[in-house]
């Protein structure tokens, strides 16, 4: 019994020894399971690629907004924003180096924005930031102006450099948003119409967006449609030479025979291609055609066609060119592709290249639109460019004299000393072409020698133009 006795103690400092540790092993296995489950949380409101909050993280930040609107002033601004190009970049440099522009992107933002703005990835390229308070105008301004400023740099991939730019969607906090949906629907809208702004560029939402982007939305899908269905069709303006008054080429342009809106100028739908991603198929077709019907002609007048940035950068678009000047047995000399200075904001790289092979295959290349655009001396020094082609802007304001005139002499001096002869278009009466020879232009078009025409009145125009003797003075209407 006195043994017994003795043990007792001995056993009830071995159980409570032993459910000391079992309590301390208890605390161990709870705060490492609270730190898993911070870990997981953590990992579920941030993007693994950027390491930014994610979509979930933004909808909890705006569920704190709604809640604190009852609070007094409180306004936020979101800001939506997307990267141009982005799919560009992943087409020619790879995925891989498109996921190292956004942590380059990323990382640019985190050292320039302030403590008060928050930056979300929510997936591709697409990215919020939100400003929170009652920001004014002047401070969205600024943010936007720093944020685009920082898209706008050329970024040093391992693959090579890459040229973006960003479009801005902005709208505030409104007093009947009742979720996250309701803010980013408005910041979507806005963000579609920055996206029509050449280079970086935001846009404010406002109530009368809505209506309107449904009609454009629409006109989008319509375009596929259009296109199965045959729905578009060319037309063809002279380009004349003013050394002798007689047809050089004729410029190919679309038109769009929509079944309930009538015949459509390209204005109005070629930006909501491009926006789409329809135009390296429209291109092609337009391409396709122009060719085509270009066979039909007399062998020594050109035709000059359009091209985007777009499809100029798609891959095989010289293939197709040659193949299909192969296949109707035009003479590559001539083609003319017309490009616009917008695609300089390329790879310059991958610009000369492409211009390069046109070249190589005996196509010509204008620069159209010339002196509207970010073009510099340079451009004309290092790439393959056989002419220039006035905007239409400076030949409507070159009858005031002045700036404007001015500007067109310059220019055509300069592509004379570049060996690229200058074309103005736009010549709509006798006093522009009168000033347009004076200055010295190389070509001319406009509807004082032609509007376009369709197809089936080219070789009748040709043969009226050929005749008309000293002057061009067609009036052949569409």
């Amino acid at each position: 019994m006195h043994a017994l006795m003795a043990v007792v103690p001995l056993l009830s400092g071995l159980v409570f020894l032993r459910f000391g540790h079992t309590l301390a092993d208890l605390r161990t296995r709870l705060r490492a399971r609270e730190r898993a489950e911070r870990y997981l949380l953590s990992l579920s409101m941030h993007d693994r690629l950027t390491g930014l909050p994610n979509r979930l993280a933004l909808e909890k930040e705006i569920a704190h907004f709604l809640q604190a609107r009852a609070g007094g002033h409180f306004r936020p601004a979101l800001m939506l924003l997307d990267l141009d190009r982005f799919k560009h970049v992943n087409d020619t440099l790879g995925h891989d180096a498109g996921d190292e522009l956004l942590r380059q992107f990323t990382d640019r933002l985190r050292q320039a924005l302030g403590p008060l703005v928050r930056l979300f990835r929510l997936g591709g390229d697409e990215f919020v930031a939100t400003l929170a308070g009652a920001p004014d105008e002047s401070d969205v301004e600024m943010l936007c102006g720093v944020i685009e400023a920082k898209a706008s740099e050329p970024f040093a991939l391992k693959a090579g450099q890459a040229v973006t730019g960003i479009s801005i969607g902005i709208t505030y906090l409104d007093g009947n948003d009742a979720s996250m949906a309701d803010i980013l629907k408005r910041a979507d809208l806005a963000l579609y119409m920055a996206k029509d702004v050449p280079g970086s560029s935001h846009v404010y939402h406002t109530e009368s967006m809505g209506a309107f982007m449904q009609e454009q939305m629409q006109l989008e899908q319509e375009i596929a449609i259009g296109l199965a269905n045959e729905q578009f069709f060319l037309e063809y303006q002279p380009i004349v030479r003013t050394t002798d008054c007689t047809v050089e080429s004729l410029e190919a342009l679309i038109r769009w025979r929509h079944p309930t809106r009538g015949v459509m100028a390209p204005e109005a739908f070629l930006p909501l291609a491009e926006r789409a991603g329809h135009m390296t198929a429209l291109g092609r077709w337009v391409m396709t055609k122009a060719i085509a019907d270009a066979s039909a002609w007399p062998s020594h007048i050109g035709i000059a066609v359009n091209v985007c940035a777009e499809e100029f950068r798609a891959p095989g678009f010289v293939a197709h060119i040659r193949d299909r000047l192969l296949m109707e047995g035009l003479d590559p000399s001539r083609l003319t592709i017309e490009i616009t200075e917008a695609i300089f904001a390329d790879d310059l790289v991958a610009v000369r290249s492409g211009l390069e092979d046109l070249r190589a295959i005996g196509v010509r290349v204008m620069l159209d639109d010339f002196g509207i655009g970010l073009s510099s001396i340079n451009h004309l020094r290092q790439f393959p460019i056989d002419g220039l082609k006035v905007d239409r802007s400076y030949t409507e304001a070159m009858l005031d004299g002045g700036r404007e005139t001015d500007l067109i002499d310059i220019i055509v001096k300069l592509g004379r000393a570049f060996n690229m002869p200058a074309t103005v278009e736009g010549v709509e009466n006798e006093r522009q072409m009168h000033m347009a020879l004076s200055l010295g232009a190389a070509a001319v078009q406009g509807y004082l020698i032609s509007r376009p025409v369709p197809a089936g009145v080219v070789q009748q125009l040709l043969m009226a133009a050929n005749g008309a003797g000293e002057k061009p003075e067609i009036r052949a209407s569409a």
